[in-house]
């Protein structure tokens, strides 16, 4: 649950105090339509009831003057105002009715089923007038009740806080309980690692050739300049660096909601900002002499969505900020300098080995230079420059500016999502899966076979060597003052907030902590060294690495290297591997397919000796399988039951129906449809079937006696605590601006996605192909009316000669480095298709026309249900359309209740808080 604390309460009486006002306004707009329908009733003749209406209506609905005729308003200009009204807005309604009002008392065209018809639409009006009036109380009651709910949770905190750890051992999971107990083993265990044998490791790496020596000698002089001029500043932190440096330590995830409260005051406060930087300057002045309270720092286990514990520190907030500050300095160094090591010629580049007179044989036949045949634009290079692009270093940010983390994005929130500019963690994890299934496509048409292998280390953070780290960094040419801060701030004294006052205070003797960006800056270095090992053991390969997981795939025997090499590497750094996250598939041509005229090359038989060095184990992400005989991710569905019991749980304990939501949406409405994957068109709509099947059947299995499923549940629930019945689709799906609950569906990003996926991945494979063959035979056209290029070459020697036309077998040979189709297509097969939106329609447009302006500048914001159809997110659009009319048909628009009746602000604080699940 969000943590809690004064915030809740000071929120609610906040609550209290617009909700009295509510109270107010809706007693004396019961009086007014009590008044106005008593007249009506009163009314000697339809045409006096329809003008009686209709001023009551337009009074309370904010048009005062549209029901007056233009004549009356001159006696009195002062009681007058203004008249117009837009086109096609609800106010047009109303003035026209006042003007055939005033044509009936003349014309008997207007018939008295015209005064009836709009008697009953004004009658119905005020119908909808008294609905909102309920639903803008009811709304309040259910923000109440989650206030409620947060602060009985913050006392619940404080009480269990105060606690003894003997009762400490008496709550919690099992699971909870196992992972701290080896946690501790790990964290408070020095572990035993050989210095000298990390070092003569990276000797055997960086100084194998001249390349790989001046690559290092520059990587040093960059890292051990910057560390100097870094130590040496006279000034470190300035009261405009508060801005980035808080948002970077906001997006972590490490800070209590009331510290993440004080940050947000220091950012709004520039006197304050300034203190603060005064302070940290002084801090950082004395860095040398820079040591951890002696009463230790207080750590806290954190259940997270996929069933493991994180422990975080809860260090004082100007000693987070000050290392968030010198963990993304040093962090953005250090992704610098390792960028500019794989630009140098001694970082390998995987590519074809294609001999001189083939090239020329290549280039004459088609009739081009040679440099136009190159392969600039190929398979080969895209590989390489997505690799350095969106996979390299991603755990470091480029800039200061940066805020996401290895750990961002898996339960991003929806204006998150909205607002952010660059990839976050999980979407470059997605992409890395689509990468991964668009290799085995193309590795599979070309070599017959393909080879994939998956790790990561076990307990990476807490398991990791603090001379490993050391070593590493003194090794790449830190200076000595900043070894040892770093070891000064590894070697934190930590006890668990769960064991209360009689908490002991240990000193952490291995591993980093958690969610700080000196960590990332740690690991990375680290990790490095094997990132560059693979490469140099395996000619080129990459390494795709985020963070501590990492990939290989391509030919079975590279793959066997690449193994070895990250073995060698996990040896000597005292790093072990994660076998539950360990494993290989290998995919192999089922059998010969003549995609181009030519058969796809057979797969050698296969090598045992090979074959027993990779890891077992299946590759797993997420919910997904690689599944070897479907060549395809799929959802292990056993997987998924488990979650569905951890759903229930969570959901069971929480104790307003806004926490409700806010935990069936991080679960159901982004952790699930997270770990099915984003769509790509690899994936084909076949995984987009197998993840909205699977939804389907979470949602029956959890509401089995529902028709709506989740809808009906919590209709039953509201119906039973407030008193509040038959509430439209729209009210738990449509956003809070509106007076909906903002239920997220995540079966409408896949379906809009679905719509865009035009064609299976095998015929988009083989459109290439057949391209490829149109290529050749227009290449061979020219060849044969008019004979080779040979002018450019004629110094080229006898061998390179083209004395008959290249075969097709010969010309797609190396289609990895030259064929154009390919490449158009591998782009198109790891591309994630854009959502469709749904197209508006005329009677949802007249609705949006009577939208609160109000609410404009907020849903334009969010790209929410607006006026503005355009501004809207596809998925916005399509809720929309699917559930507005319910919504009209009860409250007569799209929006429940009037903006100004809603306590916004208070749920935009509420919803700013990480929710907390329970353990």
């Amino acid at each position: 649950m969000l943590s809690g604390g004064a915030l809740p309460q000071t929120l609610g009486s906040i609550t209290a105090t617009k909700i009295n006002e509510l109270s107010k306004q809706r007693n004396l707009f019961e009086k007014r339509r009590h008044e106005i329908t008593k007249a009506a009733e009163d009314a000697t003749d339809l045409r006096t009831k329809a003008r009686i209406l209709l001023e009551g209506v337009t009074r309370l609905k904010g048009y005062p003057n549209v029901a007056i005729d233009r004549h009356d308003l001159d006696a009195d200009v002062s009681a007058g105002g203004e008249t117009y009204v837009k086109d096609l807005s609800e106010g047009a309604v109303y003035a026209n009715i006042r003007r055939f009002l005033l044509q009936s008392q003349y014309d008997p065209s207007v018939s008295e089923r015209s005064l009836k018809g709009w008697i009953s639409k004004l009658e119905k009006e005020l119908e909808f007038l008294q609905l909102r009036h309920e639903h803008a109380s009811f709304y309040s009651d259910l923000v109440t009740e989650w206030l409620g709910d947060l602060e009985g949770e913050a006392a619940s905190t404080a009480a269990s806080a105060g606690e003894s750890s003997a009762s400490f051992e008496q709550v919690g999971r099992a699971e909870m309980h196992e992972q701290r107990a080896k946690w501790e083993s790990l964290v408070f265990t020095e572990a035993d690692i050989d210095a000298t044998a990390i070092r003569k490791y990276l000797d055997d790496i960086f100084e194998a050739t001249n390349q790989t020596q001046q690559a290092l000698k520059a990587l040093r002089d960059r890292l051990r300049s910057f560390g100097t001029d870094f130590a040496s500043k006279k000034t470190w932190f300035k009261a405009k660096d508060l801005t980035w440096i808080s948002k970077s330590l906001l997006s972590s995830d490490l800070l209590t909601k009331e510290k993440t409260a004080v940050l947000k005051e220091f950012m709004r406060n520039p006197a304050v900002a300034q203190e603060v930087a005064d302070v940290l300057n002084m801090r950082l002045s004395s860095l040398d002499t820079w040591t951890w309270p002696s009463e230790g720092i207080p750590v806290e286990m954190r259940r997270q969505l996929n069933g493991k514990y994180r422990v975080f520190m809860d260090e004082d907030l100007l000693d987070s900020l000050m290392f968030q500050y010198l963990g993304v300095r040093w962090s953005v160094a250090l992704r610098s300098a390792f960028e500019e090591f794989l630009g140098s010629p001694a970082w390998k580049s995987p590519r074809d080995q294609i001999s001189e007179e083939a090239v020329v044989r290549r280039s004459r036949f088609r009739r081009e230079s040679w440099s136009s045949s190159s392969g600039a634009q190929s398979v080969h290079a895209i590989r390489k420059n997505m690799f350095k692009e969106d996979y390299f270093m991603t755990s470091l940010p480029s800039s200061v500016e940066e805020t996401s983390g290895p750990y961002a994005g898996e339960e991003a929130d929806d204006e998150e999502e909205s607002n952010k500019q660059k990839k976050n963690g999980l979407e470059i994890k997605h992409s890395l899966l689509h990468l991964l299934i668009t290799e085995s496509l193309i590795y599979t048409s070309l070599h017959g076979e393909f080879t994939a292998i998956r790790s990561d280390f076990e307990y990476f953070g807490p398991s990791l060597a603090h001379t490993t780290i050391s070593t590493v960094l003194e090794y790449f040419g830190v200076p000595q003052t900043w070894l040892h801060f770093f070891d000064t701030f590894l070697k934190a004294p930590i006890s668990f907030v769960q064991d209360g006052s009689e908490a002991h205070v240990s000193v952490r003797r291995r591993g980093v902590p958690m969610s700080h960006k000196l960590s990332d800056f740690f690991g990375e270095a680290v990790l490095f060294c094997m990132d560059f090992a693979v490469n140099q053991n395996t000619d080129g390969g990459y390494l795709y690495r985020l963070h501590d997981d990492f990939w290989f795939w391509g030919h079975e025997g590279t793959c066997v290297k690449a193994w070895q090499t990250m073995t060698s590497f996990a040896e000597v750094t005292g790093l072990t591997f994660n076998e539950e996250k360990t494993g290989t598939t290998r995919f192999v041509a089922k059998h010969t397919t003549e995609l181009d005229g030519q058969s796809t090359p057979q797969p050698k038989p296969r090598e045992t000796s090979s074959s027993s060095v990779l890891p077992k184990g299946d590759i797993r992400w997420g919910f997904l399988k690689l599944d070897p005989e479907e060549g395809r991710f799929i959802i292990d569905q056993a997987q998924v039951d488990s979650h569905i019991s951890e759903l229930q749980r969570q959901l069971s304990s929480c104790k307003s129906i806004f926490a409700w939501v806010q935990a069936w949406n991080s679960y159901f409405g982004r952790f699930f449809a997270n770990n099915f994957a984003k769509p790509a068109m690899c994936f084909g709509r076949s995984h987009i079937d197998m993840a909205i099947s699977t939804l389907n059947r979470i949602e029956r299995s959890l509401f089995p006696v529902d028709a709506s499923g989740v809808t009906d549940y919590l209709r039953h629930e509201i119906a039973k605590r407030f008193n509040v019945h038959d509430l439209p689709e729209g009210f738990f799906y449509f956003p809070a601006e509106l007076g909906g609950i903002e239920l997220l569906n995540p079966y409408i990003p896949f379906l809009s996605m679905r719509e865009n996926i035009k064609h299976t991945p095998e015929a988009r494979l083989r459109k290439a192909f057949i391209e490829d063959e149109a290529e050749y035979l227009a290449a061979k056209e020219r060849y044969e009316r008019d004979g080779p290029l040979n002018s450019d070459y004629s110094n080229w020697g006898a061998g390179s000669e083209v004395t008959s036309a290249v075969s097709l077998e010969e010309y797609t040979q190396y289609r990895e480095t030259y064929s154009r189709p390919l490449l158009e297509a591998y782009e198109d097969l790891i591309r994630v298709p854009e959502e469709e939106s749904v197209d508006q329609t005329a009677k949802f447009q007249r609705h949006q026309m009577s939208l609160d302006e109000g609410i404009e500048e907020e849903a334009n914001k969010r790209k929410i249900i607006s006026g503005d159809w355009w501004s809207m997110l596809s998925y916005w659009r399509w809720a929309a359309e699917l559930y507005y009319e319910d919504m009209t048909s009860r409250y007569g628009n799209l929006a429940a209740v009037n903006r100004e009746y809603m306590p916004l602000g208070v749920i935009k604080t509420l919803k700013e808080g990480k929710f907390r699940w329970q353990s």
